[in-house]
């Protein structure tokens, strides 16, 4: 029986299987002697490709052992049914051996395509963490560096163009384009209430208090959005998406902030920059002796999707180099065409104070490891806070532990500049407090009572529209 050779234990097992089927041991006999003479293997290339599969492996084999029984059997019996499924899938044969080669590549497809993702994903987490290291390292001026960082502070020192080659290029449906490559998306776009608030300016000595009525913004505050973060990964594109699109809707809805740049780097403008945005909140900051309360109205708001970690500046699962550049060109486009001074370019941790006990970062957003210099700007980190050297407010240690854990450089020499006042008005810190907090909250007074008739104003006029 040669041609059982292959598969031996196979063969015998079939042929003791199928011989009983014959109850005469004379035809038993007639049927083992057929099988001597006749081939029961596939030829050639398909016996090879066919020999593996379950069950239908051993279909010839089975197909024509079944035959030469079923002519040794009495012309009076009945064919068994499984002889006749058995003759049925061998007519088909050609057909299920397709549709088995075709079921075992997909799996090893999906089974490769499988592995493929997982090592991808591994790659990914494998750079996320190098990155995070990388941009851990603390950079020239303390704070944390980033490659991207650095690249984009590169590029704006050798190749940034000057804000008086900055203007709007082209306007089409739903976008603007600017010189210097800005693209800013406008398919969210929608009013707020009109820009009216006060530059401060303090009397020498902290004498009577000067207020003028301003209407073009004077300032940037970039913010970040605290929104739910996916990782970075085009496995998940679509939620990415979807996240940025439900961010964007709410900020909407609720006329928050001027613009925001997503994950991607694409930038949306949510409220108008003639109009006011919700963003700022409480908030002070200073220019050259004057200064701003509540910044909604005389800042414009930016806000980078992503979350705020301590001393973490950019990475590729934080803020990314696609967020960095569409910020760094944004903010050209801004200061462009509203005159706005580096000075007033800050972050919202900088900003923001609690005029109910006295402290700052009721917001801690960007309270460290913003990229100034990457963004063509100084670092505010060193700047002066005259939410503490002149009006004097006070920090907790929740404050620094949302700062990195330490003093910046800016608040040490606000501190400092604090006690000198302190010092020349022959009082005490405490002292100089309480005269500096009565004229913060004439201030903030005014500022309030402004934002009062601006939302009345606004009120008013969309009454009239609807009637």
């Amino acid at each position: 029986m040669q041609d059982f050779n292959e598969q031996p234990h196979l063969s015998a097992r079939l042929v003791d299987r199928y011989s009983r089927y014959l109850e005469s041991p004379v035809q038993r006999l007639k049927f083992l002697d057929r099988l001597r003479k006749i081939q029961t293997a596939e030829a050639g290339g398909l016996r090879r490709i066919t020999q593996w599969l379950p069950v239908l492996g051993s279909l010839r084999q089975r197909a024509l052992i079944a035959i030469e029984v079923a002519k040794l059997m009495p012309a009076n019996r009945k064919l068994p049914l499984n002889f006749r499924v058995l003759f049925v899938l061998y007519r088909l044969r050609l057909a299920l051996y397709a549709v088995c080669l075709i079921g075992v590549v997909s799996l090893g497809a999906g089974a490769v395509y499988c592995a493929a993702r997982l090592a991808s994903s591994l790659s990914v987490m494998g750079q996320t963490e190098v990155a995070a290291v990388a941009a851990q390292a603390p950079g020239s001026d303390g704070q944390p560096a980033s490659g991207a960082a650095s690249t984009l502070k590169d590029v704006q020192a050798k190749a940034g163009l000057p804000l008086d080659k900055v203007w709007l290029a082209e306007r089409g449906d739903g976008y603007e384009f600017y010189s210097n490559g800005a693209r800013v998306l406008t398919g969210f776009e929608t009013t707020g209430d009109e820009r009216r608030f006060y530059k401060f300016h303090l009397g020498d000595g902290g004498g009577a208090l000067q207020a003028t009525a301003v209407t073009n913004p004077v300032g940037i505050v970039f913010h970040v959005s605290e929104s739910d973060k996916l990782p970075f990964s085009g496995q998940f594109n679509s939620s990415l998406k979807n996240v940025s699109k439900a961010l964007l809707e709410y900020a909407r809805e609720h006329r928050l902030y001027n613009y925001i740049i997503d994950r991607f780097g694409r930038i949306y403008r949510i409220v108008r920059d003639e109009d006011v945005s919700n963003h700022a909140g409480n908030s002070l900051w200073g220019d050259h002796g004057d200064f701003y309360v509540n910044l909604n109205a005389s800042f414009i708001g930016i806000c980078l999707e992503g979350k705020y970690t301590p001393r973490k500046a950019v990475g590729p699962e934080d803020i990314n180099e696609a967020q960095l550049y569409a910020a760094r060109v944004l903010t050209a486009v801004l200061r462009s065409k509203y005159g706005i001074e580096d000075r007033n370019c800050v972050t919202h941790g900088l900003v923001s104070v609690n005029p109910s006990n006295h402290l700052l970062g009721y917001h801690t957003d960007w309270l460290s490891g913003f990229p100034f210099e990457a963004m063509g700007l100084s670092n505010k980190y060193s700047s002066e806070l005259i939410a503490v050297s002149e009006f004097g407010f006070r920090y907790d240690e929740a404050y620094l532990l949302a700062a990195g854990g330490s003093k910046s450089t800016g608040l040490e020499g606000s501190d400092l500049k604090l006690r000198q006042l302190a010092a020349s008005e022959g009082t005490t810190l405490e002292g100089i407090r309480e005269v500096r907090w009565r004229l913060f909250q004439q201030a903030y007074d005014l500022e309030h009572h402004l934002d009062l008739e601006r939302e009345a104003l606004s009120k008013q006029q969309e009454e009239s529209r609807g009637s």
